[in-house]
């Protein structure tokens, strides 16, 4: 899932602090207009983005212009970025029009993102948020004039909150609300590809069926779903996103897009709107949808199930919420993984295959809420490679699991996807940097990174593992035009500038997530929803082939060859992922 974005005027305060900053660093700030807007930007190092997002920006906005008839109430300023390695994007209109990009790459863990080029894939989004809140009524325009703008709330002055309401009434829908037409038009705007029609959401909601876990009322998403379960925050999107659906597909989009667009003689609060255009209580309509929803999953539970299912045994004896990719060490028969669930701080967890306990070994400074960390794995030395600060600039540390001594190797270094080689006793990793994914190098004793080579931006490489005896690099690449492939290119040949694979697999728009070389170097293993349910698949290098191995009801991720024909693998269900042991066969 995508990322969830903050509603705070976090930004605006960063935009005030500027003015603070002495001349000559302000300078390196530069502003490039469009006809709605402005886009402020980094010079020179954000320059080359700049009228691509100005581009992007007009044309989201006049489609959005053409759907809601809506005409901005000021010049919209978008805001770049680059504080972070992963990409995100936030939008606020009280008091001010503003989008903040963060230019890198998205994440595509688990396909929560299903995106082609970001910049515009954002923008899309975010202007959602921007024509909903700002579009105005004759009384939230009267009320403007008279308050001379949108009045922000201010947390020493509890009226200021009637006064925002009065300017900018949408602004006060629930967060669910909001993100629900965003995602609903993003991929109404991308074709269809985008997280409205995703197959993580349908994962989620096929789980939820599957494990009998009881679906939340707006309010109960509001004040506990997004506190205390493992996808905190992004269950807004999941839940108003699959609404939306409904609304659209039980009546018709027109009457979506009237429900949501603040237009003369339209009620203020969304809830009484809601019964406006639909005549039935938003409540009713919830109950309708949930009905729907558990009738719909069972058939394709059912559809599933027109094949054998694969058997598997749980290794754990509970689910783990959120877990990084994890790594085997055989000699102690433990499952070493990043862990992070609701009620904890993320850590790094050594899980027992004798008896499925769970030992915390490390606490991860920032985990991220799907991935939690990068991890990597010196059986040799037993030695884990982690990052932490994930959420920012991340940095490389290191944990001896047989002292449980931790050091930082490398501060703020943006590196991540890492795996450890063998062959020299390198770590390999991707970084961020400005929008650009690049292949780095970290030669032992880990103190200092090479650039091996950089993709052109529009290209996200993603999930990189290396062959054993140290010749190869797999990953998978996200294309500007939202194509997704597996490749498999000889290092040499990589840092010489040439990205010719030896092998490649394309999987259209489906994303092929975390492949890993068996120990022979022979196959690949990974998962991937190319099938509309994630399912484990090898890649055989030498013919090409792809075979399916499992067949899945909720969804088989991250498989470790094991014993055999046995892999592990993780388990989704709806309150996390489990530790699984599978027998893989075609």
């Amino acid at each position: 899932m995508a990322c969830p974005r903050g509603r705070t005027p976090a930004a605006l305060v960063f935009c005030a602090s500027l003015l603070a900053i002495p001349a000559a660093a302000r300078a390196q700030l530069a502003a490039a207009d469009t006809a709605d807007g402005t886009v402020v930007y980094l010079d020179p190092t954000q320059t080359f983005i700049a009228p691509h997002v100005g581009r992007s920006f007009e044309n989201a906005l006049a489609f959005h212009r053409r759907l809601f008839a809506y005409t901005p109430s000021e010049k919209i300023t978008v805001l770049l970025t680059d504080f972070a390695d992963f990409g995100n994007a936030a939008a606020e209109t009280v008091p001010r029009d503003l989008v903040t990009l963060k230019i890198a790459p998205l994440s595509f863990a688990y396909e929560t993102f299903t995106a082609s080029e970001r910049m515009s894939y954002l923008l899309n989004h975010e202007l959602v948020h921007v024509v909903t809140s700002d579009r105005a009524a004759s009384r939230d325009r009267l009320f403007r004039r008279l308050f001379s703008g949108k009045v922000g709330p201010v947390p020493d002055h509890p009226e200021s909150i009637l006064y925002m309401y009065l300017t900018a009434p949408r602004r006060a829908a629930p967060r669910w609300y909001l993100e629900g037409i965003a995602v609903f038009l993003d991929t109404w705007m991308a074709g269809g590809l985008g997280r409205a029609q995703g197959p993580y959401d349908e994962m989620v909601f096929r789980s939820m069926v599957l494990d009998g876990s009881p679906f939340y009322s707006p309010l109960g998403l509001s004040s506990e779903l997004t506190k205390t379960d493992f996808r905190l925050e992004a269950n807004s999107y999941l839940y108003g996103t699959r609404f939306m659906n409904y609304l659209a597909y039980r009546y018709t989009p027109e009457s979506l897009i009237r429900w949501v667009s603040r237009t003369d003689g339209s009620k203020a609060y969304y809830a009484s709107a809601f019964r406006d255009v639909y005549g039935l209580p938003l409540d009713q309509a919830w109950t309708d949808w949930i009905a729907f929803e558990r009738s719909f999953q069972q058939t394709n539970i059912a559809t599933i199930r027109q094949h054998p299912t694969t058997p598997y045994t749980d290794i754990s004896r509970q689910a783990l919420g959120s877990l990084s990719r994890a790594f085997l060490d055989r000699r102690t028969r433990t499952l070493y993984a990043g862990v992070n669930y609701p009620g904890t701080v993320g850590y790094i967890g050594a899980i027992s295959l004798a008896d499925g306990s769970v030992a915390r070994l490390r606490d991860i400074k920032e985990p991220r809420m799907y991935t939690v960390t990068s991890l990597a794995w010196d059986p040799e030395a037993g030695t884990l490679f982690y990052t932490a600060d994930n959420t920012a600039y991340r940095d490389l540390m290191a944990l001896d699991v047989r002292t449980n001594r931790e050091q930082m190797l490398l501060e703020n270094a943006r590196i991540g996807d890492i795996v450890y080689s063998a062959a020299g006793k390198t770590i390999w990793g991707i970084r961020a940097f400005n929008g650009i994914c690049t292949l780095v190098r970290i030669p032992f004793p880990y103190r200092d990174w090479q650039s091996v080579y950089s993709w052109p931006y529009g290209e996200t490489a993603y999930d990189l593992d290396i062959s054993p005896d140290g010749q190869l690099a797999a990953f998978s690449l996200g294309e500007i035009n939202g194509r997704q492939s597996l490749r498999v290119v000889r290092l040499s040949a990589l840092a010489a500038g040439d990205t010719t694979p030896v092998a490649r697999f394309d999987f259209g728009t489906a994303i092929p997530s975390n492949f890993v070389f068996s120990g022979d170097g022979r196959y690949l293993y990974g998962s991937s929803y190319y099938t509309g349910v994630s399912n484990i698949f090898r890649y055989e290098l030498a013919t090409g082939a792809l075979e399916a191995l499992t067949n899945s009801e909720t969804g088989f991720f991250r498989p470790i060859p094991y014993d055999g024909d046995s892999l592990l693998v993780f388990r989704y269900t709806g309150a996390g992922f489990v530790p699984s042991i599978v027998h893989a066969a075609p």
